[in-house]
């Protein structure tokens, strides 16, 4: 067959799948647009959303659908047109500070006092002490968001040194916006729930109503708690201060006891002396036997070698 006559082939058989690949978009299109417009049931304004989110709705739950559906959009909250509320920024603020300091225990007191002073508190803290008889830790408090720069600013006074420093701010705004909303769209629903449970039906339609009304409060109160977490967040800001001693040269250190010691190293000479004499004990009695025993074997078998050598001997 000709290379013409191939791609001539082909190329009609491309315009045949482009020309019902068009056709299926135009007929999904208008399908979408009938199913959009039937939506409402031919009655603008109204909503049909069901109480359940997924499957068919049963012959019981059809007859309070339509219900729900009008209680809804009249217990939705609507904005007046032309007002935008004024939201609040929620920012989350918290900064890290390492500083050296002449005595831990003074500079985490004047960390304590300064929180207690911005009206805060201290949220968790620890130290210990090293070998060389320096400490070392770290003390977190928390005080309100609008103190966070001045506690800061008197934090890093405490030190000798400011090691080093960080401060972060997070927005939330827009995250804590969507959670409003989340909690205002579900409480109505909840509402729409309560006011179709209070009329008289079916005991099938209201046993479905109940299970989404439990449904709902457990989503309102989710939300709730998550809002309540964010403006603990928002409310006090977070300052954790790492905090270690200079070092210095000091005399005698209070845990220093030479005759303790004196008297573990005499403790370890004798367990080494015990340990020495132990393994000669075990040396004469289980060793030195076996040695002399296994030199006496050799000899005779050398013995016997030499003698049936020499008799062998030309």
């Amino acid at each position: 067959m000709p290379i013409k006559k191939i791609l001539k082939i082909a190329g009609i058989i491309l315009l045949v799948i482009f020309v019902l690949f068009v056709g299926l978009l135009i007929i999904s299109d208008s399908l979408s647009r009938a199913s959009n417009d039937n939506a409402g049931y031919g009655e603008p304004g109204v909503s049909t959303k069901g109480v359940f989110r997924s499957g068919a709705p049963s012959a019981s739950q059809s007859s309070y659908s339509e219900e729900y559906a009008l209680d809804s959009d009249m217990a939705a909250p609507k904005a007046a047109p032309g007002v935008t509320a004024e939201i609040d920024k929620k920012i989350i603020k918290t900064g890290n500070l390492s500083l050296k300091v002449e005595k831990a225990e003074t500079a985490a007191e004047s960390v304590t006092n300064i929180a207690k002073l911005n009206k805060g508190e201290v949220s968790d803290s620890s130290f210990s002490e090293s070998g060389a008889g320096v400490k070392s830790g770290y003390i977190t408090i928390r005080v309100p968001y609008d103190s966070f720069d001045k506690a800061f600013a008197e934090i890093k006074k405490v030190a000798t040194q400011v090691v080093s420093e960080t401060s972060n701010a997070q927005d939330i705004t827009a995250e804590y916006i969507d959670l409003e909303a989340r909690l205002k769209n579900t409480q109505a629903e909840e509402a729409s729930f309560v006011a179709i449970l209070s009329r008289s039906g079916k005991i099938e339609d209201v046993l479905a109503v109940t299970r989404e009304v439990a449904r709902v409060r457990g989503e309102i109160e989710q939300l709730q708690g998550q809002m309540r977490y964010l403006n603990s967040q928002t409310d006090m800001s977070t300052i954790t201060t790492q905090i270690s001693e200079d070092v210095e040269i000091a005399a005698v250190s209070q845990d220093w006891r030479p005759w303790e010691k004196v008297k573990l190293s005499v403790k370890q000479l004798l367990a080494n002396g015990q340990g020495f004499i132990d393994g000669l004990i075990g040396f004469i009695i289980v060793v030195l036997p076996m040695l002399v025993i296994y030199g006496l074997i050799i000899w005779l078998v050398y013995w016997i070698v030499k003698k049936i050598y020499r008799r062998f001997r030309p």
